[in-house]
């Protein structure tokens, strides 16, 4: 299990990485609305402690509040993991989200190191934390945004490492647009 993971944070790591040479005209430089590679999305993710512990974990929802983005929390499961763990019943489009106690984390924007946001045709674009939380907040995108981008409340997928939250990306599912 702790390979598992392992894993997965070394793929999360990766994937920052191919997002950092994404559109830039420099080495290691992400301008905002660069194109952004698909995240990797795991069979499941972590199970929800307080704190967080090292991992992946789904926010189906995020608000801002006092300029802090809030993410809800859950447990979300996909393909035969979701069916193996919640039954084909609650499992729509390859995906389900466990029944759990409400949860949320709370954090600075300026705290995240990757973010990435995808629109009504599946594309996915970096962002900062700060724009995330001007679109989430109702803001109209920054004028590097594509003439065709409008902010759509897709779910996220949240890395945590060291405690902390650091990634946040936004997930197309089936069935959300």
């Amino acid at each position: 299990m702790r390979t598992s993971r392992l894993c997965r944070l070394a793929g999360v790591a990766l994937a920052f990485v191919a997002l950092s040479a994404c559109g830039s005209d420099s080495a290691g430089v992400v301008h905002l609305y660069d194109p952004a590679p698909v995240p990797a999305v795991p069979d499941r993710t972590a199970d929800i402690t307080s704190p967080l512990h090292d991992g992946q974990f789904w926010s189906p929802s995020v608000a801002v509040k006092d300029g802090q983005l809030v993410f809800a929390l859950g447990q979300a499961f996909f393909g035969p993991t979701c069916t193996t763990e919640l039954g084909a019943a609650a499992c729509t489009g390859d995906m389900g989200v466990a029944d759990t106690l409400p949860a949320t984390v709370t954090l600075d924007p300026t705290g995240l190191a990757s973010v990435s946001v995808v629109d009504t045709q599946h594309r996915n674009y970096a962002v900062t934390g700060a724009e995330l939380a001007g679109l989430v907040g109702g803001a109209a995108p920054s004028s590097p945004a594509p003439a065709t981008y409008a902010y759509h409340p897709y779910p996220f997928l949240l890395t945590v490492l060291a405690g902390a939250v650091v990634e946040a990306h936004q997930i197309w599912v089936e069935g959300s647009s």
